[in-house]
């Protein structure tokens, strides 16, 4: 009998245990459900953006000239706000029968559109990667023009832009799966690209008025309120005379002689 009251404890204790326990567990349970979905973005207040893409190759001069000129100077203006730029390397490279790709610029090009894939893929933030194919063109085609790899070394340490991950793109053959995906894209148009730099807005291509790509863009936005810099460019086409040699073109690459262009076995994708 003695034993009585430490055992009426004992039960005490467990009853009061079990009542505390569930308590604390229902909420751990209620603080790990999801979060409501959000319902409170004015999402009908930005309607969807312009898409336009740009079919290009790396050492085209007249992507070069594209890219650091008009796109380089569009970027730092209001129409950034209702446009969506795609950066497509691969331009009029040839993938062959025995999975084999030809560059039209030769080894350097093919070598190139891989690291622009990489840094496309990396850093998917249009100004960084943009930033970086940018300075690349420039370091190449400069007079005392830096090779492949030391332009895109230069670039990706002004931009503290990591090169290890690059180099792990490239060693890795990832680089160059992407670089493949880019040329199904590209071989897929419709209609089929002639040349490069070959720019599509909302699958429209542009044809030989690219440089005013401004002026579709503004023209294909449904939105309400137009970008000021779309006021400030010419409302219709000013330039359907442009010659059709300031382009790369693809016929070209395809009927070339292919001694000068750099050949790389392309492990087919999964």
């Amino acid at each position: 009998m003695g034993s009585s009251p430490l055992l009426s404890f004992l039960v005490l204790t467990s009853l009061m245990f079990l009542f505390v326990t569930p308590s604390h567990s229902s909420e751990y349970d209620v603080a790990q459900e999801p979060a409501p979905p959000i319902t409170s973005r004015k999402i009908s207040r930005n309607p969807e953006k312009v898409t336009m893409s740009l079919y290009y190759e790396s050492l085209c001069p007249y992507c070069g000239s594209f890219i650091v000129g008009p796109l380089a100077q569009v970027l730092e203006t209001d129409l950034m706000t209702i446009l969506n730029l795609r950066l497509v390397p691969w331009g009029n490279a040839i993938l062959d029968s025995n999975n084999t790709i030809e560059c039209q610029h030769g080894e350097d090009e093919c070598y190139l559109n891989i690291i622009h894939s990489c840094a496309i893929n990396l850093w998917p933030d249009l100004k960084k990667h943009f930033n970086f194919i940018k300075c690349i063109e420039k370091q190449y085609k400069a007079p005392e023009r830096n090779g492949a790899e030391e332009s895109w070394e230069v670039c990706s340490g002004k931009l503290r832009l990591s090169t290890q991950s690059i180099k792990k793109c490239y060693d890795s053959g990832h680089g160059k799966k992407l670089v493949l995906q880019n040329g199904k894209e590209t071989d897929h148009l419709r209609p089929p690209h002639e040349y490069v730099p070959w720019v599509v807005v909302d699958d429209t291509p542009l044809l030989d008025d690219y440089v005013n790509f401004i002026h579709y863009v503004c023209k294909a936005y449904k939105g309400k309120s137009l970008p000021k810099t779309c006021s400030s460019h010419p409302s219709t086409s000013t330039n359907k005379d442009t010659s059709l040699q300031s382009a790369c073109h693809a016929s070209e690459a395809r009927s070339g002689d292919s001694s000068g262009k750099h050949q790389m076995k392309m492990e087919p994708l999964a």
